[in-house]
């Protein structure tokens, strides 16, 4: 082992990096120094493959390949999580013997990145027999951890990031949304000192007070959604028939979604669906899952609205063959402040706080939220659970993970 190349060293360059390609880059590189190995890759989890993203040797290993994690030995790395020393390639049956015909290895030691659950592998190669020391498989292991650490702190980094670009779309889009309310009453008010026509000056009053109004439920929207996304808001619950709050909330949208040329469907239980819960609250977030379902689905679509019972819970589901939505999206769709890049041309401006306040509204219930869709093109089904019967309560251990 090259003592001349300190580990602190290398834990502090690690440290330093603000991108995950500066960490790999200089794993690699560092840890071949410091250990004196004839190559080193880097390897990260990707799904159920594992990705060769850098590598330092003598000769060409996989860089830029992916394998599945049951086929080669960083796999067996990542998913056991422990570390493995194989002085003989030839003689361990976990070696695929064939992925190393042509490189030069013959020797190797690995460990994961991230112990609890790895992230990646860190491997290190000889081009002859050996088996690692303790101190090098120390290092290797001091190595692997530091790049664990740098990494959490470089997708820390992004998401304060994301966060940051987030606000300021909000307030962006906030400024627009009062904007289109302070125009017309700045102008109803300039006109009104020069109309002379009682019905002209009515008409401009009512301008006035539509967008005041406006402006109005602007603000209680933020307010409340305030209170529901920092658990500051409180239930008052009682018995309800689910049935009767989604007859309602489908019939107030029905003119909308006529007007949009959607066919719109319920489907629901002959028997009372009680839950428990409050009526203004359950509305508001089957209110919200509709109106997204109705903008986002084009002409000629079709919005289903489906209950049922099961598992001593209701399900509801918004089902639509709308725009659908990609699998890189997906997981942000409940957090605050999130929007899709991809928008359906008749979309409105929104805050990006909708679907978060939907899941705080599940959760205030009881109950859970998920999102599914095939991808773009292809619809997408909401489905909502709630507890059948029962008192609501936030310990609940949700069935669905709504992050």
């Amino acid at each position: 082992m090259n003592h001349d190349f300190p580990l602190v060293g290398i834990v502090q360059r690690l440290a330093g990096c603000i991108d995950a390609q500066s960490i790999v880059s200089i794993l690699a590189r560092s840890t071949r120094d410091l250990i004196g190995a004839d190559g080193v890759t880097v390897v990260m989890r990707d799904g159920s493959r594992c990705r060769y993203l850098e590598e330092d040797a003598i000769g060409a290993l996989w860089k830029g390949q992916d394998f599945a994690l049951d086929s080669c030995i960083s796999g067996w790395c990542i998913t056991t999580g422990e570390s493995v020393v194989i002085p003989d390639i030839r003689q361990d049956p976990r070696i695929p013997l064939p992925l190393y015909e042509a490189t030069f290895v013959q020797a190797m030691a690995m460990a994961p990145i991230a112990r609890d659950k790895p992230l990646g592998a860190l491997g290190v190669y000889w081009s002859t027999q050996h088996e690692a020391t303790e101190l090098e498989m120390a290092a290797l292991r001091a190595l692997a951890d530091s790049a664990a650490l740098a990494l959490a702190n470089v997708r820390l980094l992004e998401q304060l990031r994301r966060d940051n670009e987030r606000k300021d779309a909000f307030l962006t889009s906030l400024a627009h949304e009062l904007g289109e309310t302070l125009g017309p009453m700045r102008t109803s008010l300039h006109l009104r000192k020069d109309a002379r026509d009682v019905a002209a000056q009515s008409r401009l009053h009512e301008v006035f007070v539509e967008q005041l109004a406006r402006q109005a439920r602007l603000i209680e929207n933020l307010v409340d959604g305030s209170k529901l996304l920092t658990g500051q808001a409180r239930l008052h619950p009682r018995l309800l028939d689910l049935r009767e709050i989604v007859s309602n909330v489908v019939h107030n949208r029905t003119p909308r979604a006529s007007h949009a040329e959607l066919d719109m469907h319920v489907q629901m239980p002959a028997v009372a669906v009680d839950v428990w819960g409050e009526e203004r609250r359950i509305q508001q977030a089957l209110g919200h899952v509709l109106d997204n379902s109705i903008r986002c689905t084009p002409p000629e679509g079709r919005v289903d609205v489906v209950l049922e019972m099961r598992d001593d819970c209701a399900w509801l589901t918004v089902r639509d063959t709308g725009i659908g939505i990609g699998a890189d999206t997906l997981p942000h769709l409940f957090e605050p402040f999130y929007k899709p890049v991809q928008e359906p041309a008749r979309s409105v401006a929104g805050l990006g706080l909708g679907l978060s306040m939907v899941a705080s509204i599940l959760q205030l219930h009881g109950g859970d939220v998920r999102i599914d869709s095939r991808g773009v093109g292809h619809g997408t089904d909401v489905v909502m659970r709630f507890p059948l019967g029962c008192v609501p309560t936030t310990s609940r251990e949700s069935a669905f993970s709504a992050t």
